[in-house]
């Protein structure tokens, strides 16, 4: 069947408007089109990992951490296997940007985001959810695992450093886990991951002042 679109003076029928037919596809057409197909899965993936990247430390984003956890939930779901998240806040972290300056704390961020990402397994996944805020995925694990883990973590933080002529720069985390149960949403696992690193840094608060008054009650 012949189709046309006269109200637009427009035939598909009339030769006058087919392009020309090639006799034949070369091997070079089909090398060039292939280099261009190649090209343009880089470019897709360049631009995927750009919008799933902070753009500051080389860590994920809460974009691409939000949709992680949804796919631990799903595997949760599909074959009983559970992950953990792990929700870490850097202490007095705005006191040294205050002190130090914006390039000091950008450095320590970069630091502790690379120290996270080299501490876990390749499975796992770190991010970056705020300015003074990370994120870790463990999957195929359980919350007793994950607060062990996080114990180790949270050192690893602390010896993330900066030498200044007066002594050296740190910072320490406090930290919260949440199993990433399937029936939950998103912003619960969240939440009560944020409930549990502020119960430990209320721990922490409390254990550094009897340190500092060791006749205390």
């Amino acid at each position: 069947m012949r189709l046309q679109q006269k109200a637009i003076g427009f035939s598909y029928g009339d030769p006058a408007n087919m392009l020309p037919e090639r006799e034949t596809f070369t091997p070079e057409d089909r090398q060039i089109l292939l280099d261009e197909i190649k090209a343009l899965k880089n470019k897709i993936a360049q631009l995927e990992h750009s919008a799933d990247t902070d753009p500051l430390v080389p860590v994920k984003n809460r974009r691409a951490f939000i949709r992680e956890i949804e796919r631990a939930q799903t595997v949760a779901s599909r074959y009983d296997i559970p992950s953990c998240v792990i929700f870490f806040d850097l202490n007095k972290f705005k006191e040294i940007n205050d002190y130090y300056g914006h390039g000091i704390g950008d450095e320590l961020l970069i630091k502790i985001g690379r120290c996270l990402k080299n501490s876990v397994r390749d499975s796992d996944v770190v991010a970056r959810l705020g300015g003074d805020e990370f994120g870790v995925i463990l999957f195929q694990t359980d919350e007793q695992f994950a607060q062990t883990k996080a114990v180790i973590l949270a050192r690893q933080i602390s010896n993330q450093r900066i030498t200044q002529q007066n002594g050296e720069i740190y910072l320490t985390a406090a930290w919260g886990t949440s199993p990433c149960y399937p029936e939950n949403s998103v912003k619960e696992i969240l939440n009560r991951a944020d409930r549990a690193m502020y119960q430990n840094k209320y721990r922490q608060q409390v254990g550094h002042a009897h340190q500092s008054h060791p006749n205390s009650a």
